[in-house]
């Protein structure tokens, strides 16, 4: 693990090119195109190979055939939508890109990788490095960089706000986090004084359930039972954030585990520049959790994978 750590940081350091982020020649589309059939194969073995060393192998092919072809004048403008297995998810104002992905390192512990491209005249590329282990004790409640990530899978970005006069945007992340639970994170993404990425910030007004307010949280992050399906998403036409309640239920193995119960919370927009919090937004609710409300089959799961 500290080797595939250590060939990250070399190869996601920043590349810089004298290329505009223009429109893409024939010829650097046709190259791109024939990158994202190889990133798919390596993302594909990363994946689903039952060997280890495989799959860390196909990870460190994957980072830098990935850098390489980022190398190409004008990539920002290539989308890699078909490189199932790696989120690619596009800023609102087009600025910068995310690329995120998962590597499965053995039953209790899944490591996140991804990057950090902006859109400028020159190629501009910082690696995220997950260091979730060093932030298990108040993960909602620190203030990251790019180099000390909490570590997700992107799957969707918002607009947020201004704070301190500054823009931020909201980061919707899903890490498999474990053999028997999962987690759904909703994050803070902004530009320090520096101009450097940072992740968190204190614009929630988050209570306790005994009402208390939690005035140091600088993301959220809900943590359930794997078998459980849980939602956190922007609804357009309210202007919320809307995710769902969980309570304590006893699991097969007869432990707590958490599990939605039909209600659920916003997150709105208040005067003072906060996102507050406000409980059960819709009037349904079951008498106990749906323990039997498993994920769904699909054809593919939340950061891309073929299921099956």
């Amino acid at each position: 693990m500290k080797l595939l750590f250590s060939f990250f940081l070399s190869a996601l350091c920043t590349v810089t090119l004298l290329a505009q982020a223009g429109p893409l020649s024939i010829a650097d589309n046709i190259k791109l195109q024939k990158a994202e059939s190889d990133l798919l194969v390596l993302s594909y073995s990363m994946h689903t190979d039952s060997s280890d060393k495989a799959r860390f192998y196909a990870c460190k092919l994957l980072i830098k055939d990935l850098v390489e072809a980022l190398k190409t004048p004008n990539s920002f403008n290539f989308d890699f939508s078909g490189v199932e297995g790696i989120k690619v998810i596009m800023a609102p104002d087009s600025s910068f890109r995310f690329f995120t992905w998962e590597l499965h390192v053995n039953r209790d512990e899944y490591r996140h990788y991804g990057a950090i491209q902006y859109n400028t005249g020159e190629l501009k590329l910082l690696p995220l490095i997950d260091r979730e282990a060093q932030f298990r004790q108040n993960p909602e409640t620190v203030i990251t960089s790019n180099t000390n990530w909490l570590g997700y899978v992107i799957y969707d970005i918002l607009q947020g706000g201004t704070y301190e006069g500054k823009p931020y945007y909201f980061l919707f992340g899903y890490d498999r986090h474990a053999a028997l639970s999962r987690q759904k994170i909703l994050d803070v993404f902004h530009f320090d004084e520096a101009g450097d990425p940072s992740f968190g910030l204190p614009v929630f007004a988050i209570y306790t359930a005994e009402g208390h307010l939690l005035e140091d949280h600088t993301r959220l992050i809900l943590e359930y039972s794997a078998e459980a399906s849980v939602a956190m998403r922007f609804e357009p036409e309210t202007k919320r954030i809307i995710y769902e309640n969980l309570i304590i239920a006893q699991g097969p193995n007869g432990g707590p585990i958490s599990l939605p119960d039909g209600s659920y919370h916003a997150l709105e927009y208040g005067t003072d520049g906060r996102w507050h919090e406000v409980s059960k937004v819709f009037k349904h609710k079951y008498e106990k959790a749906q323990v039997e409300r498993v994920q769904s089959a699909k054809k593919k799961d939340i950061v891309g994978r073929p299921k099956g």
